[in-house]
């Protein structure tokens, strides 16, 4: 069913807030400049030291110099031409591959496609493993040894893929994500020279297996920081500075954004699969491939949407929180800290026992430290 005019524009807002983040607000109110030449707290605002003095970081050139720091040295490049650091692209979903080998033998049985139970279990342990996670895609390669007709084989390792996919769908992943393919004897893993009868099965054993890999998206927490910064570079775009967005360094924001993908992968699986099943991850390709077919998409799709954006603003609403709660302590604690891979939280939690109380009541409402 076509959607309405009005319709579209919403999901069109809504998916546009996935891809780019331009409508995302702010952290925390945040300095009028932004530059790479200086630490910033999780409000946005300078670090500085106990007389005043910016914190600046080994990024620091007069180039990049701000009034607010450094008003005489801006003075006096007032007639230089600032060249404005180039930043690195990030792309915003990579994908991580889990490689499960379910060997003949364990999965199944010498020269058969029945599944076995321990088999079974691993594949729900795989899928167990992943629970919290958005399984874009899991490629199913099926293998045999060299013994036997050619053609045979490959039906063998046919028929094991199969059975693989099956199971993969009864414990929950839907079809459209599963790619099968045979092979045969193709790729060995091993080869046994001058051996025959059952010498020769055993060392061949590494052979026969079905290999399945997991393509789970991850956001990583530099793309989840570019995502956020990008609106402030927006805003200070016609200045001669460099612009760089604060550092997010909680697992707030990275996390909100994987829970959002989770969302709108599982709830957009069947228009991935129909319309962007060959669109490679990372850089927005597979989103930007669902906006170019806003009006294909079911209610569904539409409503994960709705709760991806939702799940997003509440990691923002959280990470706001954060900042307002521990903006202090990270100042006076944690200011020679270089921020990220979660080193400030780290920072904090190493001195629990000297922040705020309303501090570290925000860290256990968060889930950041448990009591």
């Amino acid at each position: 069913m076509k959607k309405s005019g009005n319709s579209n524009s919403i999901h069109t807002s809504l998916l546009a807030l996935l891809i780019a983040g331009s409508v995302f607000a702010p952290l925390a109110s945040q300095a009028t400049e932004v530059s790479a030449g200086y630490q910033y707290d999780m409000r946005g605002q300078v670090v500085r030291k106990a007389n005043g003095e910016c914190v600046r970081t080994d990024k620091w050139s007069p180039t990049v110099a701000i009034e607010a720091c450094d008003p005489e040295i801006v003075a006096d490049r007032k007639d230089m031409v600032p060249v404005r650091e180039e930043k690195a692209k990030v792309n915003s979903v990579s994908a991580q591959v889990n490689l499960l080998v379910l060997q003949a033998g364990e999965a199944f049985a010498f020269n058969s496609a029945e599944l076995s139970a321990g088999g079974k279990q691993l594949l729900a342990e795989a899928i167990g493993m992943h629970r919290n996670d958005y399984i874009h895609r899991v490629a199913v390669a099926g293998y045999t040894d060299q013994i036997g007709d050619d053609a045979y084989n490959m039906k063998l390792s046919q028929k094991r893929a199969d059975a693989v996919q099956a199971e993969l769908i009864a414990l929950g992943l839907p079809k459209e994500r599963i790619k099968v393919s045979a092979h045969g004897s193709d790729d060995p893993l091993v080869s046994c020279p001058g051996m025959a009868g059952e010498s020769l099965i055993r060392c061949l054993a590494p052979n026969r297996r079905t290999e399945v890999r997991f393509v789970i998206p991850r956001v990583s927490t530099a793309a989840a920081t570019e995502f956020v910064s990008r609106r402030r570079s927006d805003e200070i775009k016609d200045k001669n500075v460099a612009a760089e967005g604060l550092l997010v360094d909680t697992p707030i924001i990275t996390r909100g954004f994987n829970n959002a993908v989770k969302i709108v992968g599982d709830g957009c699986s069947k228009e991935i699969a129909t319309f962007c099943g060959d669109v490679p991850m990372g850089e927005n390709r597979v989103l930007n491939c669902l906006t170019a077919h806003e009006s294909q998409l079911s209610d569904g799709c539409d409503a994960a949407i709705v709760r991806g954006k939702a799940t997003i603003s509440e990691a923002l609403g959280d990470a706001n929180f954060f900042g307002s709660k521990c903006g202090p302590d990270i100042k006076l604690l944690c200011s020679d800290v270089v921020p990220g891979e979660g080193r400030t939280l780290a920072c904090l939690v190493e001195h629990n026992t000297n922040i705020t109380m309303r501090c570290y009541g925000a860290l256990v409402e968060l889930n950041l430290i448990h009591e």
